[in-house]
């Protein structure tokens, strides 16, 4: 009888052992994905030089609650991680002027095509400061 029990004892503990274990490994889950929730969208260049020294990392990342209301980051770092250039401004900067009077689902879909092709336009630190 005492067996009984202490076995139905010792099983029900394991039991909220394990489901407590589980809650705290879904609050991390959770945590998680707040931290990278703000992100909307980013883009990423690795550019080499001559050495692997010479290498830099451009990021451009838009985050905030919509990309109408986001800030665009800029941001360059060598191989080590060190920031050489980080610029930081509305990200609504991002639409050109013939899109000044277009109606919100075109100036979001016109930033996230200039996020995506930020690099490849020539004067991409020009687009920042218009």
């Amino acid at each position: 009888m005492k067996t009984k029990l202490f076995v139905s004892v010792l099983a029900t503990a394991s039991l909220f052992l394990s489901c407590s274990n589980d809650k705290k490994s879904a609050n991390q889950a959770k945590t998680n994905a707040d931290i990278k929730s703000d992100i909307i969208i980013e883009n990423t260049k690795i550019r080499t030089g001559i050495s692997a020294v010479d290498e830099e990392r451009s990021f451009i990342i838009v985050t905030g609650k919509s990309l109408l209301e986001g800030t665009a980051t800029v941001k360059t770092t060598n191989i080590k991680g060190e920031e050489i250039h980080c610029e930081t401004f509305p990200a609504k900067k991002l639409i050109d002027q013939e899109y000044k009077t277009a109606n919100s689902t075109l100036k979001e879909s016109h930033i996230m095509e200039n996020v995506q092709n930020y690099f490849e336009v020539n004067h991409s630190r020009d687009l920042a400061k218009s």
